[in-house]
């Protein structure tokens, strides 16, 4: 009798553990393409709109040089093009589980932000704040590998790349969760239908 009654009970298991594994599977590459969004677009996106849109604005060239602009500004260039990938996506393929994407990049900040060295008299919380928060940045602009590398060691760029590194990760997470949200709850007419016709042959699933 013990031969006979355990193939059904590894049967009915095996459907929940494909799920679980799918699930996990999907959460890691949602998650995956946050980190790749902000280390590959962030910068990039901050970069373009210093060089050419806020010469066209201000006519005149920028102030700031690219690195300050782009820390400056970490949150808008952090979410927007996250918020735009994840709406993207979800019109192909709504995953609940991108919804939760912020999670482990808050984690890994929490820690960061719980165990960051100060003296033994500083204030933490204003010390920590200051380091993955705060802004004021001064970073002067580079025009050769010498330069770029006498910026790296600033506290300053040390700080905006922690910044990068540990807080945008957040921020991209955030507005990836929120962009799969308006990606399963509305359309774009005439782009969503354009937009779902390229998708791939693959069933749509939760």
């Amino acid at each position: 009798m013990s031969s006979t009654a355990t193939p059904p009970e590894v049967v009915a298991d095996f459907p929940e553990h494909a799920s679980v594994t799918r699930q996990c599977v999907r959460y890691a590459l949602h998650l995956a393409a946050v980190y790749v969004i902000v280390h590959t677009t962030t910068l990039w996106l901050a970069g373009r709109v210093h060089d050419t849109v806020l010469p066209l604005i201000q006519q005149r060239s920028p102030a700031d040089s690219s690195f300050q602009f782009a820390f400056s500004h970490l949150l808008f260039f952090s979410v927007f093009p996250a918020l735009i990938v994840g709406f993207a996506y979800a019109q192909w393929y709504p995953h609940r589980v991108a919804l939760l994407v912020w999670i482990v990049p808050l984690v890994i900040l929490a820690y960061q932000f719980l165990t960051f060295p100060t003296a033994v008299f500083e204030n933490h919380f204003a010390a920590a704040f200051h380091e993955y928060f705060g802004g004021g940045f001064v970073i002067g602009e580079f025009h050769n590998y010498r330069e770029l590398f006498t910026l790296a060691a600033s506290p300053d760029m040390r700080r905006g790349m922690q910044q990068l590194d540990f807080t945008a990760p957040v921020y991209a997470g955030i507005g990836y969760s929120v962009g799969t949200w308006l990606g399963m709850r509305y359309d774009i007419p005439n782009l969503t239908a354009a937009w779902r016709k390229s998708k791939p042959s693959l069933p749509r699933s939760d």
